[in-house]
């Protein structure tokens, strides 16, 4: 949960999408997509970068920009069901422009109150000076090893098997960036400070977990967690504009 106080922080594209609700969490589907900008042809990357609407005010009860958005893919080998989830670069381009304009039009579709509600999360977010770095490619394989490592540990999922998957990827996130984190989740501190990711300091009301520059990232020459095999999980993420790209083995 995003508070008062966060002026100036960094968020991951996993912790924005959460905040401003782009995944039904019943259906796991998307609600919403967010276009960044280099998927757009040139007169609406024009309007992008004007942040004028790129459809103007015509209604819609459909949801714009799907094929104009990044994609991530991701398939456990049946141990977990597949996630498919769209606009990491979107969301963390939209954030990073303050875009409020196709902002707007991404919810336009949306029920009235709820489009208020959602533009007024991001503008609070905008107002706030917060940057957002968004999954990338590199944090995929890190979120793995993580989640492999945490299952090997002992430590039980959370229910919703999206939220324990969400977290590894916030987690390596961070890992690759080298951004320091703070969670309020104290399985997940524990977690990080057992696997010697990083050093964590108690707070008030969270925990602080400081990523070093020679830290040793986990898919650099980790080990497996004991008793633990690797059955061959895949991802792809693929830019808007390109065609869809083959699985990655992990």
């Amino acid at each position: 949960m995003l508070e008062e106080g966060i002026s100036g922080c960094i968020v991951t594209s996993t912790v924005a999408q959460e905040f401003l609700r782009v995944r039904d969490t019943a259906t796991g589907d998307a609600r919403y997509f967010t276009p960044p900008p280099f998927s757009l042809g040139p007169i609406a990357r024009q309007a992008y970068a004007a942040q004028q609407k790129i459809h103007g005010d015509r209604p819609s009860d459909r949801p714009l920009f799907k094929i104009s958005t990044d994609k991530l893919i991701m398939d456990f080998n049946n141990e977990f069901p597949s996630v498919v989830e769209y606009g990491h670069a979107g969301i963390a381009h939209l954030l990073n422009t303050g875009n409020r304009a196709i902002f707007t039009e991404s919810v336009n579709h949306l029920p009235k109150r709820e489009r208020k509600d959602l533009l007024d999360k991001f503008t609070f977010l905008v107002d706030q000076g917060i940057q957002c770095i968004p999954v990338q490619s590199a944090c995929v394989p890190v979120a793995f090893d993580l989640l492999k490592r945490l299952i090997g540990r002992g430590f039980s999922l959370k229910s919703d098997f999206r939220n324990s998957l969400n977290d590894m990827l916030i987690l390596g996130t961070a890992i690759e960036n080298r951004v320091d984190l703070w969670t309020k989740d104290e399985l997940l501190a524990k977690f990080a400070k057992d696997e010697g990711l990083s050093g964590v300091k108690s707070r008030d009301s969270h925990y602080e977990l400081e990523f070093s520059a020679s830290a040793t990232k986990p898919h650099q020459g980790s080990r497996e967690s004991k008793g633990y095999i690797n059955t061959g999980w895949r991802y792809s993420m693929h830019r808007a504009s390109s065609p869809d790209r083959p699985l990655s083995r992990r």
